[in-house]
C-alpha cells in the first residue's frame, strides 16, 4: 500500500467499570423514548458515561484511564447497545493517548470485546 508502513498489532487488556447505582455513579440516563419503559430490551434509552478503566477486575485496582461516551439501547429483540466512546489513558505506555470506538455491545454475552476498529491518537 502506498503511504502505509508495516501493520502493527497491539493487544490492550483492562477492565471497564460502569456503575449505575450507589454513591459514585459513572453512567446516567440522559434520554429515553416514550416506549422505553414498556420495552423488554429498554429500546430507546440513551446513557452518558465516564467510567474508570483499571488494570485488574477490582475497582480498587490501578486506574489506567477513563471510558467516556454515549451508549444507547438500539435493539428490540435482545439487549444490545450502540456504543460510541473514547478510552482516555492516564497511566502506562499509552498515557495521554485516546482510543475511539464505535461498536455494538451484546450486553448478556459473558465476555465482550469492543475493539472492532481503532486508532490510537497520541
Amino acid at each position: 500500500m502506498i503511504g502505509f508502513g508495516k501493520e502493527k498489532v497491539t493487544h490492550l487488556h483492562f477492565y471497564f467499570h460502569d456503575m449505575l447505582s450507589g454513591s459514585k455513579l459513572t453512567a446516567v440516563q440522559v434520554a429515553r423514548a416514550d416506549s422505553t419503559n414498556t420495552s423488554a430490551t429498554g429500546f430507546g434509552m440513551v446513557m452518558i458515561m465516564d467510567d474508570p478503566l483499571t488494570e485488574g477486575p477490582e475497582l480498587t485496582s490501578k486506574l489506567i484511564g477513563r471510558a467516556q461516551g454515549i451508549y444507547a439501547s438500539a435493539a428490540q429483540e435482545e439487549v444490545g447497545f450502540l456504543m460510541t466512546l473514547n478510552y482516555v489513558f492516564v497511566e502506562g505506555k499509552y498515557k495521554d493517548s485516546t482510543l475511539s470506538i464505535l461498536d455494538r455491545n451484546a450486553v448478556f454475552s459473558g465476555v465482550r470485546e469492543l475493539l472492532d476498529w481503532l486508532a490510537v491518537m497520541p
